[in-house]
């Protein structure tokens, strides 16, 4: 819509559409008292004075009051009814309907009115439209962020998506995120933009510099040229990089995790307080999301720890299986790091692995110490052990994601295997890595239902089994690195 300034003249069309406001109500008025009264004194006049008998210019009068009266009424009417309208949108308006625009279509007074009500409407909707998407952003930062912090990831995952999320939301340029270390003495970036490398690995002691400083007091600063860094503590390479910078700390339950530190490297943004109200709040629910996984990783450690004693009890149980579950352990996290496979993998991997017999914690003494056939019931509870580990595991949340991977770590990759007898790349690729690790260990162990193997014998029975019962990638892998390490899978004599 074309906006006029206050001295731009108005279209032709706009004066020729209608009467004015004024002129309307001039001859409504007109119309319904002047006239009227006008006659009613000629006929006072005419009838008190006697000078005419004749009745038939009163009934012209009388017909004219009529339908000057009626003229008045419908031209009142039609102003008042544009009046009423434009009260009723203003009203509507003003009630929350932003979408809603007065009618421009009536007396130039009420049309020019309408125009400038909608002009500054419009803005208004551009405004909230605005503010709108800033808080489907701001949701969906803290959507990304909480996804982030609640999958089994480095926490470095969230810290990215957070940073830079954030520096595109405040149109900045430079960012990094400091986290305060155990000893609660020193900082160090965890993730940047704009840092160099010499920064990306340096230590930052307490009180040294900005961010020292932000999180030895646990209050933001903001600095530019017209508010420089006054303390006598020295800046950092970083912060030198940055004329005008935000740092805002990280903090929850009334301590600082960390601190954020954001800027332009030319200094021509200056930050508004809608800007350092939404960095504070989104730094304080990244503290929450910090102390969150912290406290879900000693809850999981704990958790680990006890299940991982009473594997070590489940195994005191067997002569034969002492030390199987930290050997397998050893071989499944070795396959999966030479797959160069992502840490937080290698450490499920690794949990998994440890755990994977913790099923067997229900099978009674004369099936696990059985020597030759087993009986009826005992095919029953050895097949079951896999689900009977997913069940001990299930009910711990953070443990959750291991639950497949003890499940299937009996299937085949022909798909001959128990309990589910899922095939090839439906078997989860941790749980193929587990199936070889368990397999190996198990042959070269003594066991007292069969011969042990030797190492080599163990190596060529993997080889002959690729593709049948083993996934031949994970086969290859452990073999390389068997090779590699020829002192592992040699077993001290019991």
């Amino acid at each position: 819509m074309t906006e006029f300034a206050p001295d731009t003249p108005q279209p032709a069309k706009s004066k020729g559409k209608s009467e004015t406001l004024s002129r309307k109500f001039i001859i409504a008025f007109s119309a319904m008292f002047v006239i009227p009264l006008f006659i009613a004194v000629y006929l006072i006049a005419e009838y008190t004075t006697g000078i005419s008998t004749d009745s038939l210019p009163f009934i012209v009068i009388v017909f004219s009051v009529l339908l000057l009266g009626t003229a008045g009424f419908f031209i009142t009417q039609s102003v008042v009814k544009t009046l009423i309208r434009t009260t009723r949108d203003a009203a509507a308006i003003a009630g929350g309907d932003i979408t809603r625009r007065l009618n421009t279509d009536a007396a130039a007074e009420i049309s020019e009115l309408a125009k400038n009500f909608n002009r500054i409407t419009s803005r208004l909707q551009q405004t909230v439209d605005n503010l709108q998407t800033s808080k489907k952003q701001m949701q969906s930062l803290l959507s990304q962020v909480c996804s982030s912090s609640s999958q089994r990831r480095d926490i470095t995952d969230m810290f990215n998506v957070f940073l830079n999320t954030l520096l595109s939301l405040t149109g900045l340029e430079t960012g990094a995120i400091f986290l305060m270390s155990q000893s609660e003495k020193n900082l160090k970036m965890r993730v940047s933009t704009g840092a160099s490398d010499e920064m990306k690995s340096a230590v930052i002691p307490v009180s040294e510099g900005i961010a020292g400083w932000v999180a030895a007091n646990g209050q933001p600063v903001t600095i530019s040229e017209s508010m420089p860094w006054r303390p006598t503590e020295g800046l950092t390479e970083f912060e030198k990089s940055m004329a005008w910078s935000i740092h805002v700390p990280m903090m929850a339950g009334g301590k600082t995790r960390g601190v954020i530190s954001m800027g332009l490297r030319k200094g021509e943004k200056e930050i508004t307080g809608d800007d350092l109200q939404m960095i504070q709040n989104l730094a304080s629910q990244v503290a929450v999301a910090l102390e969150n996984v912290d406290l879900k990783e000693k809850m999981e450690r704990t958790y680990v720890e006890t299940v991982s004693a009473l594997a070590t009890a489940v195994e005191a149980r067997d002569l034969y299986t002492r030390g199987h579950s930290k050997r397998v352990t050893e071989f499944s996290t070795a396959i999966a790091r030479k797959m160069k496979l992502p840490e937080w993998f290698i450490r499920d991997v690794e949990s998994a692995a440890l755990l994977h017999d913790i099923g067997k914690i229900g099978i009674p003494d004369h099936i696990l110490h059985n020597t030759g056939a087993l009986p009826p019931d005992g095919v029953t509870f050895v097949l079951g052990h896999p689900i009977g580990g997913e069940n001990i595991l299930r009910p711990v949340g953070s443990l959750a994601r291991l639950c497949p991977i003890v499940r299937h770590h009996h299937e085949r990759y022909d798909g001959k295997g128990y309990p589910d007898s899922i095939r090839g790349e439906e078997i989860p690729l941790a749980a193929r890595i587990l199936a070889v690790a368990d397999s190996f260990d198990a042959m070269i162990s003594a066991r007292a239902y069969k011969p042990t193997r030797t190492r080599e014998e163990a190596i060529e029975e993997l080889i002959r089994c690729k593709d049948a019962q083993f996934d031949s990638e994970c086969v290859d892998v452990f073999v390389a690195y068997l090779a590699e390490n020829p002192e592992v899978g040699i077993l001290e004599p019991a």
